[in-house]
């Protein structure tokens, strides 16, 4: 605070740290990147020029300064600022009274015995300024916790007698402090699960599961009911001894206003365990907006919120169902159905709900908001990028939440960018190493890097790889697979056998027995994917099993039974522009033009930002209509809006060759060469590297043509090897036949 003559005068807390600064650096310019770097770390989302422009003007309104013929602060145009006002240190509290500033520094920074002061001779006569270690400090609060310490919100408990205010306060707690960038919450489902009697906890329980997991610090709520309304109580409690830290409370006048109380009361809490006032200023949402003014759709989300915590997701739409009933304006509520019913393959469901939610995102907290935002544009639009870019703001704004750390390096994954996956896999481990979901992250990551070794060491983890998820089970079954592991591979089918996603693994067993030329059973897995997917009620499931076999059919050269397969996919009713936008390839491939092109044009027109269904899907059909047309140049150009996709999960490495498959038919049998040898060479990145073994067979035609004939039979000889065991019927094989034949 600032002094003048024993009178307090407001100012805020980063004009007054911009002050420190310039006093710091008295007659020195002190540049715009320096100013940033000191009083807003690494943040970078911060239009530095017009806060800086404001700051300044706020001091010099204090200080009765002017800014085009200062006395204190100078601008030095385009650069920075000066302080040009004579600065003189003395070392007594005695001096005269005048100005005074006074700002708290945690004991890490300074000790009370460095307090100092600092006179500004030509500020006006005997003006002061108190401080601690030259930069203005006078110890007050100590923070209740660093920035490193990890919060649980325990129980919140209700003495009013009111049932309707049972369960959910805890819950808004959990959600306005999730808010703060500053603060490490151990997640609720985690905290829930290490305390014995979670319906009625005692404290001495819940202090106990807090230091389990960690954690320093124990929030607890009570809400009491007094003779003019409500009294809302926090509570912090220290987790390693049980000693009570500080009490906040706030006043309710009516149950109307129960959230704003707790607002209140949360904001204190804020405070006393060390969040800066500039971060309480701007991510501080207030309850009734960021959620519900409806205290009964709050109830209803907030059980559907435990629900889903448990692995009843499920179970919990029709408590989010409800609390939309209740407050159609309820954005969360929106945003969870989007994420549950994209998780159970019901994209056109999913994409409704995320635009409600992206509709009203405003109605939500900045937190809470980015998660709206990054799934939209994730899941809803397709534009996979745009969400990569949310995520990494989001990942700024809050370095200590998991979820989009870990979102990003799935979305990397997709991508085709492994590495970069590896690396925030590892990172959302430091953020929570307990967490087993995300041993699936990085497991994946190996996979895509070709490391087995460590893919296996998790697989095979007494704790981790017994986790109860599909798509874990997924990538131990493939990375068996990738290192002939029969064993290993059958113990994954034999986990999926039963599993309402069972469909997915043999799915998968489909691909194998493709990849190794044995068609016949590879159909049979085909069918009982799809029919385990329609007992299961995932239709979308089914029509991606018949699609998936449609177009390793039509790339095999069984162009009849791919063209059926696309057919009966197409009759079943599902509502997915990407699987559209698949079945039209085999249509395309097989001949049939004019529905190939009338099914890309729905696909475009239901998703038409999607990045994946634009670029990569429907460029690939663009391309198979062209060279069905006999006009490869016009596909070559339609597979060059595929590159930047080329490693895409969505792609297993197609689009490289059918680029290859182009330039052969347009005699540039060395064009094809490279895009072949690319597709090898990033063999790792396909889930099954069905593509690679046909731009094998592909490229040793292409030598072939060039005279190559060393390194063209030894890349027969792979293939050859890779189909010991294939169907005699096998198409692919046939052709390797007659190029071997070719090379004699």
């Amino acid at each position: 605070m600032l002094r003048q003559g024993g009178e307090r005068l407001k100012l805020q807390e980063l004009p007054f740290q911009m002050l420190l600064v310039l006093l710091e650096n008295a007659g020195e310019m002190v540049s715009k990147e320096e100013l940033r770097r000191r009083l807003w770390g690494e943040e970078r989302f911060i239009e530095v020029d017009k806060s800086l422009y404001v700051m300044a003007r706020k001091l010099r309104e204090v200080l009765g300064d002017n800014a085009t013929q200062p006395r204190f602060i100078q601008t030095v145009s385009g650069q920075g600022y000066r302080f040009i006002g004579q600065v003189r240190p003395v070392f007594t509290p005695q001096a005269k009274p005048g100005l005074e500033i006074v700002q708290p520094v945690s004991p890490k920074v300074a000790k009370r015995s460095d307090v100092r002061h600092i006179a500004l001779g030509s500020l006006l006569a005997g003006v002061v300024l108190a401080a601690v270690a030259g930069a203005i400090y006078r110890y007050t609060h100590r923070a209740l916790a660093g920035d490193q310490d990890k919060v649980a919100v325990g129980a919140f408990i209700n003495n009013t007698g009111n049932p309707d205010l049972d369960r959910m306060l805890s819950f808004v707690v959990q959600l306005k402090l999730q808010e703060s960038p500053y603060l490490s919450l151990i997640p609720d489902g985690k905290f829930r699960a290490a305390v014995k009697d979670v319906d009625s906890p005692s404290l001495k329980d819940e202090l106990h599961a807090c230091a389990s997991l960690n954690g320093q610090v124990l929030l607890k709520g009570q809400l009491e009911t007094k003779a003019q309304g409500y009294q809302v109580l926090l509570t912090a409690w220290r987790c390693s001894n049980g000693r009570l830290l500080t009490t906040q409370k706030s006043a309710a006048a009516s149950q109307a206003t129960i959230l704003a109380a707790l607002d209140i009361a949360t904001d204190r809490m804020r405070r006393r365990l060390g969040e800066s006032e500039s971060s309480l200023q701007k991510f501080n949402v207030p309850l009734v907006q960021a959620t519900t003014a409806s205290l009964a759709a709050l109830k209803a989300f907030t059980l559907g919120e435990e629900k889903r915590s448990q692995g009843e997701a499920a179970d919990s739409v029709a408590s989010y169902k409800l609390a939309i009933d209740l407050d159609p304006q309820f954005a969360l509520a929106y945003a969870r159905l989007g994420t549950i019913y994209n998780n159970a393959g019901q994209s056109a469901l999913s994409r409704q709900y995320y635009e409600k939610a992206f509709e009203l995102r405003d109605r939500s907290s900045d937190r809470e908001k980015l998660y709206i935002v990054t799934h939209y544009y994730e899941y809803a639009t397709g534009e996979i990028k745009r969400a990569i870019e949310d995520y990494e703001l989001w990942r700024t704004l809050y370095p200590r939440d998991l979820v989009p750390t870990n979102n990003l390096a799935i979305d990397y994954l997709t991508m085709g960018e492994p590495q970069k996956s590896l690396e925030l896999a590892h990172r959302a481990l430091k953020l929570d190493p307990s967490n087993s979901l995300l041993y699936g992250t990085l497991a994946e990551s190996y996979l895509k890097l070709g490391d087995y070794a460590n893919v296996k060491l998790i697989c095979d983890n007494p704790v981790y790889g017994k986790m109860n998820v599909m798509g874990f089970h997924r990538i131990c079954y493939r990375a068996a697979f990738a290192q002939a592991d029969e064993a290993g591979m059958q113990r994954q089918i034999q986990w999926a056998r039963g599993n309402p996603e069972e469909s997915d693994a043999l799915d998968d067993a489909a691909w194998v027995a493709m990849y190794r030329g044995q068609m016949i059973d590879a159909r049979r897995l085909f069918t009982a994917a799809k029919q385990n997917a329609l007992a299961n009620n995932s239709v979308e499931s089914a029509a991606s099993a018949l699609v998936e076999e449609a177009n390793l059919e039509a790339d095999f050269g069984s162009l009849p039974a791919a063209h059926k397969d696309a057919q009966d996919a197409l009759a079943l009713p599902f509502a997915s522009a990407f699987e559209q936008a698949y079945a039209a390839l085999p249509l395309a491939s097989s001949g049939d033009i004019s529905n190939a092109q009338a099914l890309a044009k729905k696909a475009a027109s239901m998703a038409p930002l999607d990045t994946m269904v634009n670029s990569a899907m429907l460029a690939s059909v663009r391309a198979a209509i062209h060279l069905q047309q006999h006009d490869p140049r016009q596909a070559i150009q339609s597979l060059e809006e595929t590159r930047p996709l080329d490693f895409s999960s969505y792609m297993e490495l197609a689009p490289g060759y059918y680029r290859g498959l182009a330039y052969m038919q347009n005699n540039q049998p060395q064009q094809a060469i490279v895009e072949f040898r690319r597709v090898i060479d990033h063999g790792a990145l396909a889930d099954f590297p069905i593509y690679v073994v046909l731009s094998k067979l592909e490229l040793g035609r292409a030598l072939q043509l060039t005279g190559d004939q060393a390194n063209a039979t030894r890349a027969f000889s792979e293939v050859a090897e890779t189909w010991k065991n294939a169907d005699p019927s096998f198409p692919p094989m046939q052709r390797l036949h007659t190029y071997q034949r070719q090379s004699h």
